[in-house]
C-alpha cells in the first residue's frame, strides 16, 4: 500500500492540503523525522480497520485478478507403513 508523508508542521499549516492527500492514500504524519499519526478517510478506516479480517481476507492480494486457484498434488498415503 502506498502512503503519502507530510510533517507535522505542514500539517498543522494546512490541514486542508492534509485531507486532500487522505482521500487518495493513508497520510503519515511525522514528528521529527519518526511516523506519528496516521491520517485515512472514514471510508478507508471501515474497510481496513473497523471490521475483523479472516485470515483469508487478511493475507489475499487485491490486485490479482488471474482467477487460478491453487491446486496442489493429491499426496498419497498407499503402500506406507506406519508404526505408531
Amino acid at each position: 500500500m502506498r502512503m503519502s508523508f507530510m510533517t507535522s508542521a505542514a500539517f498543522n499549516q494546512n490541514p486542508s492540503k492534509a485531507k486532500k492527500q487522505a482521500d487518495e492514500r493513508p497520510l503519515v504524519i511525522t514528528d521529527h523525522g519518526e511516523a506519528s499519526y496516521v491520517l485515512v478517510s472514514y471510508s478507508e478506516f471501515e474497510a481496513n480497520w473497523r471490521k475483523p479480517k479472516t485470515l483469508y481476507d487478511a493475507l489475499r492480494d487485491p490486485a490479482a485478478t488471474d482467477g487460478k486457484s491453487f491446486e496442489p498434488p493429491r499426496v498419497s498415503f498407499d503402500d506406507r507403513t506406519f508404526e505408531f
